[in-house]
């Protein structure tokens, strides 16, 4: 026989003997929390954070204070250096202009077809025209130089 012979007998789902729990239909209050403790919590942390602002602040401006003066000590030297690199191109300039036209009859060397550039010998400009500064240098010269000027002050 197979498990087929069996008849299912129904049978009826019943409440449980003395009736279903009665349905809670009021509404539970959750359970407050004290909000004393975030107070006090937010309060001394503004406290803490107010004084470590003042003392960071403090300590900021006097390391922008030694900064300035150490900048201000500095630039001098800083300045001279840049004339004297300025001076040693233009040496080398007029030394590179000597050997090129050493063959060339009645040249003088620093003028403009005889003509002198500057008319005083004090004149110096500030800012040299890059063709003056860099006509006779190697073009690597010219790019580090030019790199080289993000470190000024």
């Amino acid at each position: 026989m197979t498990g087929f012979s069996k008849v299912a007998v129904f049978r009826q789902d019943m409440p449980p003997r003395g009736g279903y729990s009665p349905i809670p239909w009021a509404r539970v209050p959750s359970r407050r929390i004290p909000l004393w403790p975030f107070v006090s919590l937010w309060f001394a942390s503004n406290i803490f954070g107010y004084f470590y602002h003042m003392s960071e602040k403090r300590e900021y401006w006097k390391n922008e204070m030694e900064m300035d003066e150490s900048r201000s000590c500095v630039e001098p030297l800083i300045l001279a250096e840049q004339d004297r690199i300025v001076l040693r191109q233009y040496r080398a300039n007029r030394d590179e202009e000597t050997k090129l036209m050493k063959d060339v009859p009645d040249w003088e060397v620093g003028t403009w077809f005889g003509e002198k550039v500057f008319k005083s010998r004090t004149y110096f400009p500030d800012r040299p025209h890059v063709l003056d500064y860099y006509g006779l240098a190697r073009p690597s010269t010219q790019r580090l130089d030019i790199n080289a000027s993000q470190w000024q002050i």
